[in-house]
């Protein structure tokens, strides 16, 4: 029969599931930078620049071009966790059913909005930095704001862009997407179901291939303060929206040029018999994670955000 600390750890890949089916920003894991760590929470970034087109010569030939490959190492930002302990009941078993409600619990409730909004946070600062490419618009919306009208200026902003079409998303705001679905052109393409006369008016779509991704106003915001789960102000830890934050509308973007990078372990499990504070199971759980955004690539990013502040 497998301990406690042996289910535990198996567990963790059951955590990775349903952060993959709940996270709003899974969409934006990359797979190839996952795969690049060196060390606990460093990745190693690919740097990949190629000379233009020459002319071709019938004597010489090609023009020689040059070809320059390198990596930088990047250090994660985010480095958060948290240590349950699981009181000893009648067995492993009890213990690691108990263990299993809170960890869900905790992954659910606490650990996916935060990386949600640090990924949205990143993304507008990102957009924000200096030399960026990206567009950002700062207005708030009207009572009757024309959500098709925006999302063509974005489309538009980032096809002057030579963006590719292929890979792009549209987050919003639940707010947003309401009147995205209730707005008069949306009605022509309404699916009105079958004789039962039901009605489907989901948008899961925007022009047959970008997907439409509903976000909480309160993960979707400017600017975040994580809270360190050691101040007595900041016990139950977490995030808040920073001073002067502002909710985010909408982000229409090439999906390719947000890199977000997770690495989700138990770094240690101490049992019962060798606990010298109590007589239970302390867990010790931690995630490194970041929303990386290279160089040129912030030109796919076009961010409309309120001009108000939420507080």
């Amino acid at each position: 029969m497998n301990s406690f600390s042996e289910k535990a750890t198996k567990f963790l890949s059951v955590l990775d599931e349903v952060y993959k089916r709940q996270a709003i920003t899974a969409i934006l894991d990359d797979a190839a930078l996952a795969n690049q760590f060196a060390g606990t929470k460093t990745v190693k970034i690919p740097r990949i620049t190629v000379d233009g087109a020459g002319d071709y010569d019938r004597e010489a030939g090609y023009a020689q071009g040059a070809v320059a490959a390198s990596f930088e190492e990047y250090e994660l930002k985010y480095d958060r966790g948290r240590k349950f302990r699981i009181d000893v009941i009648d067995d492993d078993e009890a213990a690691f059913d108990l263990y299993r409600q809170v960890a869900l619990q905790y992954l659910r409730t606490r650990e996916i909005p935060e990386i949600d909004a640090v990924r949205f946070a990143e993304i507008y600062a990102a957009a924000n930095k200096e030399g960026s490419l990206a567009t950002v618009v700062e207005a708030d919306l009207a009572d009757n704001f024309d959500p098709l009208a925006l999302i063509d200026e974005a489309e538009r902003t980032l096809n002057e862009k030579e963006v590719p079409d292929e890979g792009r998303v549209l987050f919003c705001t639940n707010d947003f997407y309401v009147a995205l679905k209730s707005c008069d052109a949306m009605y022509a393409r309404i699916d009105t179901g079958d004789a039962k006369g039901e009605l489907d008016r989901r948008v899961l779509l925007l022009d047959g291939m970008t997907p439409i991704i509903r976000v909480p106003q309160a993960r979707f915001i400017t600017g975040i303060t994580l809270l360190d789960g050691v101040s007595d102000s900041q016990l139950e830890g977490g995030y808040k929206a920073a001073a002067g934050a502002k909710g985010i509308n909408f982000v229409y973007a090439d999906k390719n040029a947000l890199h977000g990078v997770i690495k989700r372990r138990f770094s240690k499990i101490i049992e019962p018999d060798a606990n010298q504070q109590a007589d239970a199971y302390d867990i010790f759980y931690r995630a490194h994670h970041d929303l990386i955004v290279k160089g040129n690539e912030s030109a796919g990013i076009y961010l409309h955000a309120a001009k108000t502040a939420l507080n």
